[in-house]
């Protein structure tokens, strides 16, 4: 019974850190992307936990045409921190860099993948360093919502994008639902609600809402998961 609680608490940051993936919010555009530099605050409940956890979003310009974004969350049960840097290619943050590291209880994990010349150099704790092609331009977990917030912004409702992680490449597809009015630090705001596709038998669904009057700024990520149910909300418009 006593090793409950750690157990518990390890399978929260596992969860935390996919709902981390899903999290990014934008400003109005430069003239050479489609966003420009930001430092926006989420709030995250997870199933099965009595309090909320912090999430920060960074992203600043990284030298040239490199963009960097940084995702980062903590408590007292540990620290999860993602690195993505990129350039746009239209409405596509094509990967260069993207780096993950966690700490908690007792635990370390990190992973970085490089893309150059289209092949991708994985190197996770653990594991042997890995090698794929990239044969088509790939985004990242962490940057994926700026290409929705793009292609949401120029009308598209169904958006195919393909995502590097350490292990390959995955087309990843989204499609939007509708619209909803959802409240922000107290404000009502109108939203577009996009689900990714998933095979029917999946056990995890996963739902954003970006907000069109507000540069398609992403307000709200649920995730369901076999565990519950898995919210992030902004904390108040930019």
């Amino acid at each position: 019974m006593a090793n409950a609680c750690p157990r518990r608490a390890f399978r929260w940051t596992r969860t935390a850190s996919l709902l981390l993936a899903g999290l990014l919010a934008a400003t109005p555009a430069l003239a050479e992307s489609p966003v420009e530099s930001f430092n926006t605050q989420y709030r995250l409940k997870a199933a099965g936990f009595p309090f909320t956890v912090g999430a920060q979003r960074t992203l600043a310009k990284a030298g040239g045409e490199r963009w960097e974004m940084e995702v980062s969350a903590s408590n007292f049960l540990g620290e999860i921190r993602e690195t993505s840097v990129f350039t746009w290619q239209g409405c596509l943050p094509v990967t260069h860099y993207y780096g993950y590291h966690r700490e908690g209880l007792g635990r370390v994990k990190a992973a970085e993948l490089r893309i150059a010349d289209k092949q991708a150099t994985s190197e996770r704790t653990e594991h042997e360093p890995y090698r794929y092609a990239v044969d088509q331009p790939a985004t990242d977990k962490i940057a994926l919502t700026l290409a929705l917030q793009c292609r949401l912004a120029r009308g598209d409702r169904d958006i195919t994008l393909n995502v590097a992680d350490e292990r390959g490449v995955e087309t990843q597809r989204f499609q939007v639902e509708g619209r909803e009015t959802l409240e922000i630090d107290g404000e009502d705001v109108a939203t577009v609600k996009v689900r990714r596709l998933r095979e029917a038998d999946s056990e995890r669904q996963t739902w954003l809402w970006f907000a069109p009057g507000n540069d398609y700024t992403l307000v709200q990520l649920v995730q369901e998961n076999d565990d519950g149910r898995h919210v992030m909300n902004l904390e108040s418009l930019p």
